[in-house]
């Protein structure tokens, strides 16, 4: 079968279209034929080296198409159904994968009429929106939300979602003044570049900071926003694109009186599978009923390393999905 896959990290040049074997379902797992294959930014983290994989790798954690095969012990599938699933395992950029039944949802009832391509795009995205806003930051009606990032994928979905969630206030912050407007353009009351957040957050908050900040960013961002917390405020980390970290003394979260949380995929996965099969099916619901719109831009095999280069390089206009068939 043909996959997208890569023998050493590096930059987008180490992806190559290639044939492999086809997987086949353990316990409790689904062989799916792949319709649709989102491309998200944790591909290009695990492809540059930044968490250990191992090589040969097949990128690709959120998927569409028909069940190919059950697993023993799967019930509650059939071979043909219709699914989204998160392969957990990655390989999703690939005409087969392997997903657990956990993260395989089939698209009938409420999501019967998803697209598979919006599905394909949504499905990590959108389980990671409903699971930082309503887990890790509780969230409540009249919040005042910022955050950072705000102009990717995930960001527009956060702050679309925040505004579905009831926040009175929804500010998108991004590296460059064209990102930060393309944050307003898509339903943040302000878009702001990472340098005017210290300036300008005070007044939009009326001197109290920011009840939610979400920090998928880390590097200088994250520490810009170490002031802008309101008292008993939350800041929640969901990534670290600029791979770099800051150095937190403990005992600063009781000095200031602010909550430091995070959201993980993979560790929600390991510890609550129930809870992130939940937060899964809420966000595909939200978008198939149109409170959360996905911005997609469908490519080919041929695609994928030019997606790659545009989502490192903050280029990306848009969620990439692979249409594998």
């Amino acid at each position: 079968m043909r996959a997208v896959r890569y023998t050493r990290t590096g930059g987008p040049e180490v992806l190559e279209v290639a044939e492999v074997p086809f997987p086949q379902p353990g316990e409790g797992e689904v062989a799916i034929d792949v319709s649709h294959a989102g491309v998200h930014f944790a591909d290009v983290m695990f492809r540059r080296g930044q968490f250990p994989l191992p090589l040969p790798a097949v990128p690709g954690l959120e998927v569409a198409g028909t069940v190919a095969g059950l697993g023993p012990g799967v019930t509650g599938l059939r071979v043909g159904q219709p699914v989204v699933a998160l392969p957990m395992g990655f390989g999703g950029n690939a005409e087969r994968v392997i997903a657990g039944v956990t993260t395989t949802v089939p698209l009938e009832g409420e999501l019967a009429g998803l697209d598979p391509l919006l599905a394909a795009g949504a499905a990590c995205n959108a389980a990671t929106a409903v699971g930082t806003l309503r887990g890790a930051a509780r969230i409540a009606a009249g919040d005042r939300i910022l955050v950072l990032g705000a102009s990717g994928g995930l960001g527009l979905l956060l702050g679309r979602l925040a505004r579905a969630y009831g926040a009175a206030l929804v500010v998108g912050a991004a590296s460059t003044p064209q990102r930060a407007a393309r944050a307003a353009g898509a339903g943040y009351d302000r878009g702001l570049v990472y340098g005017e957040l210290a300036g300008l957050a005070p007044g939009l908050t009326d001197g109290q900071g920011f009840d939610v900040i979400v920090d998928a960013v880390g590097g200088e961002p994250r520490e810009q926003v170490r002031g802008l917390l309101a008292v008993l405020g939350r800041h929640v980390v969901i990534g670290n694109a600029a791979d770099r970290d800051i150095t937190l003394d403990a005992n600063q979260v009781w000095y200031d009186s602010f909550t430091l949380a995070g959201y993980n995929l993979g560790g929600v996965l390991a510890r609550r599978p129930d809870l992130l099969r939940a937060q899964l099916e809420e966000g595909l619901r939200l978008v198939a009923d149109g409170t959360l719109p996905l911005d997609v831009e469908e490519i080919g095999w041929d695609g994928v390393a030019e997606a790659h280069r545009r989502l490192e390089g903050r280029a990306a206009s848009g969620k990439y999905v692979l249409r594998v068939r």
